[in-house]
C-alpha cells in the first residue's frame, strides 16, 4: 500500500518507536574525541569519522569578502542509494523512515542506503547497512540488479571540506522484502511528500534529483499515481 493514508500510518508509526534520545555534551565526555592543543582541530583518536578544522576565506567578490568558520573535514565517498522496482509496471522506491539526532521532526524519509564508508564498514562498531550489498556488487550471483545511476555529487561545500558521494539508482527484478522501517513507494507519492516541510531529507532529494527519464513514456510512467 502507497496511498496517503498508508504512508501517515507507516510514519506515525516510525515516530513512536523513535527512542532516540539527543542531548548536548562537552567534547571532553566524548570518548576518543580530543582537541589537538597546536591547531585546535578537533578529531577522533582512531583517525576515522570526521575532523573538524578552522577556515579563512577570501572572496574579494563576495557580499562578505573575508570571513573565518569551521569545516568538516571526511575523506571518504559515501553511498546514497536508492532501489528502485516495478510492480503491476509501475516503479517503486525502496525509502527509509530515518530518525537522525540533528533532524527537525526526528523521522524522515531517507534513501534506502544513506552512509559514509566509517557507516558502512562499522568503525562504529553498530548494526550492518541494510540493502548495502546492492550498491556495492549489485551483479553478484543470486542478484537480478543493474545500475542505472551512478555519479560522484559534493555534499554541502559550505560545511565539507570536498566531501563526495556517491548518487545511486540500482534496479531489481526479483523481489526484495521491505524490512521495518522500509517502504516502497512510487515517484507520484515521493513527490507528494516533497511538498512537505521537514520530511524528505536532502540526500533522498539529491539521488531524486539524479534520476534518468528518456524515451517518450517515461516520464509519464515515473510519475504515475498509485
Amino acid at each position: 500500500r502507497t496511498g496517503p493514508a498508508a504512508v501517515e500510518e507507516w510514519l506515525a508509526d516510525a515516530r513512536a518507536g523513535d527512542r532516540m534520545t539527543v542531548r548536548p555534551a562537552p567534547l571532553d565526555a566524548l570518548p576518543g574525541w580530543t582537541a589537538d592543543p597546536v591547531t585546535g582541530d578537533l578529531a577522533h583518536d582512531g583517525g576515522a569519522f570526521f575532523a573538524v578544522h578552522g577556515l579563512a576565506v577570501e572572496d574579494r567578490d563576495a557580499p562578505l569578502p573575508r570571513w573565518e568558520q569551521p569545516v568538516i573535514d571526511q575523506p571518504e565517498i559515501g553511498i546514497l542509494g536508492l532501489l528502485v522496482r516495478e510492480f503491476d509496471g509501475v516503479p517503486h522506491f525502496l525509502v527509509q523512515a530515518k530518525a537522525e539526532p540533528g533532524n527537525a521532526g526526528g523521522v524522515q524519509v531517507a534513501p534506502t542506503v544513506q552512509a559514509t564508508r566509517s557507516n558502512y564498514t562499522r568503525v562504529h562498531r553498530g548494526r550492518p547497512v541494510p540493502y548495502l550489498e546492492y550498491f556495492r556488487t549489485p551483479s553478484a550471483a543470486g542478484r537480478a540488479a543493474r545500475r542505472l545511476v551512478d555519479v560522484r555529487q559534493s555534499e554541502l561545500g559550505g560545511w565539507f571540506l570536498r566531501k563526495r558521494n556517491r548518487n545511486m539508482v540500482v534496479e531489481v527484478g526479483a523481489d526484495v522484502e521491505a524490512l521495518p522501517g522500509f517502504r516502497w513507494l512510487t515517484l507520484h507519492r515521493l513527490h507528494r511528500l516533497l511538498h512537505r516541510d521537514d520530511l524528505v531529507n536532502m540526500d533522498l532529494r539529491s539521488v531524486l534529483g539524479c534520476l534518468p527519464v528518456a524515451g517518450p513514456g517515461a516520464a509519464a510512467a515515473l510519475a504515475a499515481p498509485p
